[in-house]
């Protein structure tokens, strides 16, 4: 009856432990798409895009999608960030962001550069840039 009882203890400790295991997975993998999208969203925040322009943008953000995609497991597989990685990495934001910002209407196009320099800022005053 004991070895019952510890067995059980045993199964309900192993799943518990797996359940917490996934949930920090998903949570960092979730924190990291919010990331993306936050990016994306404060670079066309207060921009009310039409049908057509939100499926333009999704298109330029596809098309960048898979040379990001291979910087990032390239970074990761030397298991370094150094500057020409930096550079790469900017040189796409700077291409995609012009992309963007050439859909978009003259007013829209105020409220963007607004955006990007807002961001621009707040990337130059963080720690270690």
């Amino acid at each position: 009856m004991k070895f019952v009882r510890i067995a059980a203890l045993t199964g309900a400790l192993i799943i518990g432990l797996a359940s917490v295991a996934a949930a920090q997975g998903s949570e960092q993998g979730q924190t990291q798409s919010a990331g993306r999208r936050e990016m994306g969203g404060t670079l066309l925040k207060d921009i009310t895009l039409t049908d057509a322009q939100k499926e333009q943008v999704k298109a330029i953000r596809e098309k960048y999608l898979p040379q990001q995609q291979e910087i990032r497991k390239s970074a990761q597989g030397t298991g370094t960030y150094d500057d020409a990685t930096r550079a790469k990495v900017q040189e796409l934001r700077t291409k995609q962001a012009a992309e963007i910002r050439a859909i978009l209407t003259a007013d829209q196009q105020a409220i963007f550069d607004r955006n990007l320099a807002a961001i621009r800022d707040r990337e130059a005053h963080k720690p270690g840039s």
